[in-house]
């Protein structure tokens, strides 16, 4: 029997419409009553999770912002945050000013939904409709000394291009690969301390709660849950994951279906 399930949100246990399914939701629930620990890993951050989740949505811990941040759900106590120095964050905001990319420079958590950007593609729908989102809570990045430590730095591209540029221009930080949660096409690209992601936050986590890994089962849907996927006992992604995610985990049903209910079925 499994101590921990371990559960990506948009794209996975949350469908189509933003809801967890009923009978995810009755799953979650009864994973409690057999003491398996509940533990979500997003890429939201928390300001971002109070939109799709309550605050009494039965899970256990939280590994939000893809790793940046661990909570106890239950107390609401934060119990680990990482962040990038102010004057790397001034370095790596100069370099990607110069690549002409549109980037927003994250606050530390928990304000982390807070953010200075750059725009400077003609056309970026997916940028321009987060920057509407959070109007109240961003500034044109002027100047910068503005900046201080960061949480993270997210690029969104059109373009698979910049997959590439930004891992090879910042080799010494932790880079992440996402689908938009957005329009589900744009690229988006997030630079974090380094070793920081869901799959660290993980290892962190299970330490804290004493549980070996061999103990987990996974489920994802993007490329931001391979860190996690990779080192999860028995790891699964949902039918509308990208194709070379469903070649490298085992398979279940879609976000639409209950997917962590059909894969305890089988569990």
């Amino acid at each position: 029997m499994y101590k921990a399930a371990v559960i990506d949100l948009d794209g996975t246990l949350l469908n189509d419409q933003r809801k967890v399914g009923l009978k995810d939701l009755l799953t979650l629930q009864e994973l409690e009553n057999k003491n398996i620990f509940r533990i979500i890993a997003t890429g939201r951050s928390l300001f971002s999770i109070n939109e799709v989740i309550p605050d009494d949505f039965p899970i256990d811990y939280l590994i939000f912002a893809a790793g940046a941040g661990i909570m106890n759900f239950k107390t609401k106590e934060i119990l680990k945050t990482f962040f990038i120095p102010s004057e790397k964050v001034k370095k790596i905001a100069r370099k990607l000013d110069l690549l002409k990319v549109d980037f927003q420079v994250r606050n530390k958590i928990p304000r982390s939904h807070k953010y200075y950007y750059k725009r400077y593609l003609k056309e970026n729908p997916d940028f321009d409709r987060l920057n509407s989102l959070y109007k109240n809570d961003i500034h044109l990045l002027k100047n910068y000394d503005e900046l201080s430590d960061a949480a993270r730095f997210i690029i969104i591209s059109p373009d698979e291009k910049i997959v590439n540029i930004i891992e090879n221009e910042f080799p010494d930080f932790s880079i992440i690969r996402a689908s938009s949660p957005i329009d589900n096409k744009s690229v988006w690209m997030e630079i974090y301390p380094p070793d920081v992601n869901k799959g660290s936050s993980l290892k962190f986590l299970c330490n804290v709660l004493n549980i070996n890994l061999s103990e987990t089962i996974g489920l994802g849907n993007d490329y931001n849950d391979i860190d996690f996927l990779n080192i999860t006992n028995r790891s699964y992604v949902v039918e509308n994951s990208p194709k070379i995610l469903k070649e490298t985990y085992l398979n279940t049903v879609s976000n639409n279906e209950n997917p962590l209910t059909e894969v305890l079925k089988v569990n």
